[in-house]
């Protein structure tokens, strides 16, 4: 079977000033139906590079030196900018780790959601959507439609914008540091609500993340990022127990106390 996204070699720099950093180098990995891959590094290793090139929203001065994004047999680096719009929420969908900067303050949360049908040709269904904020355990979804977003507490905003990427039944859901600078409570409330979401639509996930913890808590592969480069691959059990490298390591060793504080929060 063929894998739903396949990335190739991809190399991506930035133009700075007159010479070009290279912030992803020559990576290369799949991700399956239904398979959750997380990838995990430091700040400045690549990790939402790529997660950006995946959904087209690379920066001005980024440059993809080469490389191939296939989804579902189709290079995204190749599509059009009408092209990606069409795929953009519809059949990939990303959610970020502030949802309240990322949703229009001056329109109620009804009125967000009805703007993503339109977008996409779609007809407007209402009922959909409550099913869905149900679904996402949203208590009075009536209320929530009819409030503007600073009107939502963080985690109900997480629950609307999850809902916001999954009501158009994209293939693909990624989630870039979606528990970064979060207490423990917070993580474990968002780490338990990406293993339901995992769980209740059977969506293929990339989590993007610094916290080697979390990622091995819900993806069923991990793939280690430093300085632009994969460095490991491997099963959250192999990532955990027998690192291969010693970088790998360390971020276990780093964040093994933060880790078992968030589990004892899921569980």
């Amino acid at each position: 079977m063929k894998p739903l996204l396949e990335v190739r070699e991809l190399t991506v720099a930035y133009k700075v000033r007159d010479t070009m950093k290279y912030a992803v180098k020559n990576v290369s990995f799949t991700l399956g139906e239904d398979e959750v891959l997380a990838i995990v590094g430091e700040s400045g290793s690549g990790k939402s590079t790529i997660a950006l090139s995946i959904i087209g929203a690379l920066p001005e001065n980024a440059v993809v030196v080469r490389g191939k994004i296939l989804f579902k047999g189709v290079d995204l680096l190749r599509l059009r900018p009408s092209e990606r719009r069409d795929i953009n929420g519809k059949e990939i969908s990303i959610i970020y780790q502030d949802p309240i900067a990322h949703l229009n303050p001056l329109r109620k949360v009804k009125l967000i959601f009805k703007d993503l049908f339109e977008d996409h040709g779609v007809e407007f269904n209402i009922q959909k959507v409550l099913e869905l904020l149900r679904k996402l355990k949203v208590p009075d979804p009536q209320r929530v439609l009819e409030s503007y977003p600073f009107q939502l507490s963080g985690g109900m905003a997480q629950r609307v914008f999850i809902a916001l990427a999954l009501v158009l039944n994209p293939k693909l859901l990624i989630a870039d540091e979606p528990t970064s600078a979060l207490d423990l409570t917070i993580q474990a409330q968002v780490v338990r609500l990406l293993r339901e979401v995992r769980e209740s639509f059977r969506i293929s996930m990339i989590i993007i993340t610094h916290d080697i913890g979390v990622a091995t808590s819900i993806a069923d592969r991990v793939l280690v990022m430093c300085d632009g480069e994969l460095v490991e691959e491997g099963s959250p059990e192999e990532i955990l127990l027998r690192p291969k490298s010693k970088y790998t390591a360390n971020l276990v060793n780093s964040t093994k106390t933060l880790y078992e504080g968030v589990m004892s929060w899921v569980y």
